[in-house]
């Protein structure tokens, strides 16, 4: 008598090698797909504008103010002898990094409008600039890498209140340019400037600002060294335009949290000081903005912090003040912004400051 076999299930002729592989091909199409439509949709764009400036300060480490009030009571008798003998606060021709006394230091209380001018303590405002003009009447060539630094580090300065912390640079022996936004909530108008080649934490008071205004509009600050002298000064220039390579100069607050020197600084250290940070880039635009303003569009890393800092050609002009930043989150994306040298020209020009710009342009 014959058997009958029973007819095998369409599951039992695939071995079980085949199904592991078909399972895994499967599973792969699925990621393949979820990636294509990650890669194709459409991604919600959040555009969040700050400024660069003003960042601030930690307060478990924030001793400035405990510090100002001990310098003001060490140096009671230089204030009362500057007026009869001005050498003894005189800031030694161009500094030194090495601690040393601090007979030319000034007294770090708050700032005495008397000291100028009334007529010159004034807010001003800046118009916006008529088109650039790209004719520059002569030439000048780029300085060696080494000089262009030196440059930086000694006409470059931090900007220190008691709760924040900023950049400027000297435009004079006396006078420094920085963000109104920078300096214009310090606590009872104390500010002082520090760097290397200071060598010593130095009083200044505000001879002028912008108005203030949102983000964009115009944001200058022109203060005045109470004692000593700026150890070196930057020129001023109108030439610029797209693919200029320029670099940026200043003291972004991230770099400052681990740097050992402004530690020693805000501990009550006045002859430390941070080292200056400075990146490199491009002008990838100059822009109009939507309040009229012309802004430079660079691609120099700038960071919270870096509000007032100088933004130079190769040649170690000002064409800029690095005023703040634009970031995409969602993309990551960061673009940095300055404001451009012709308003900051028209600014200082307010307060009959003779400076005259460097309409030469930079070569290689």
């Amino acid at each position: 008598m014959a058997s009958t076999a029973a007819s095998p299930s369409p599951f039992q002729r695939i071995p079980f090698r085949y199904g592991w592989v078909a399972a895994v091909v499967i599973l792969l199409l699925l990621i393949v797909l979820t990636g294509l439509y990650i890669l194709v949709r459409e991604p919600p764009v959040v555009t969040t504008t700050v400024d660069t400036g003003a960042i601030e300060l930690p307060t478990d480490v924030l001793q400035l103010a405990r510090q100002l009030e001990a310098l003001n009571r060490s140096l009671a008798e230089e204030v009362a002898a500057r007026e009869s003998d001005p050498t003894r606060l005189a800031c030694p021709a161009g500094g030194t990094n090495q601690p040393g006394p601090r007979t030319d230091a000034a007294p770090l209380g708050p700032a005495n409008p008397q000291e100028l001018p009334a007529e010159r303590v004034r807010t001003v405002g800046v118009v916006p600039p008529p088109p650039l003009s790209l004719k520059a009447r002569g030439s000048v060539r780029q300085p060696p890498e080494a000089e262009l630094l030196e440059l930086l580090e000694r006409a470059t300065a931090l900007v220190v209140t008691k709760s924040s912390t900023a950049t400027g640079f000297f435009i004079s022996q006396d006078l420094l340019i920085t963000n109104r936004h920078a300096i214009e909530n310090a606590p009872d108008g104390m500010i002082a400037v520090a760097s290397r080649s200071l060598a010593n934490l130095h009083q200044v008071q505000i001879v002028g600002k912008s108005p203030g205004g949102p983000v964009g509009s115009a944001d200058f600050a022109l203060v005045k060294l109470i004692t000593g002298r700026a150890p070196g000064v930057l020129t001023i220039t109108p030439i610029y335009t797209k693919l200029l390579n320029v670099v940026a100069a200043g003291y972004p607050g991230l770099t400052l949290k681990n740097d050992a020197g402004f530690q020693r600084l805000i501990s009550g250290d006045t002859d430390a000081a941070p080292d200056l940070n400075v990146t490199k880039g491009a002008v990838q635009s100059v822009q109009q903005l939507s309040n009229g303003v012309t802004a430079i569009v660079h691609t120099a890393s700038i960071l919270q912090g870096n509000s007032g800092g100088p933004l130079t050609d190769n040649c170690g002009r000002v064409v800029g003040i690095n005023t703040f930043i634009a970031v995409d989150q969602e993309q990551s994306g960061r673009i940095s912004y300055a404001q451009p040298s012709e308003n900051l020209l028209r600014f200082i020009g307010e307060f009959g400051v003779p400076l005259r710009p460097d309409e030469r342009a930079c070569l290689n």
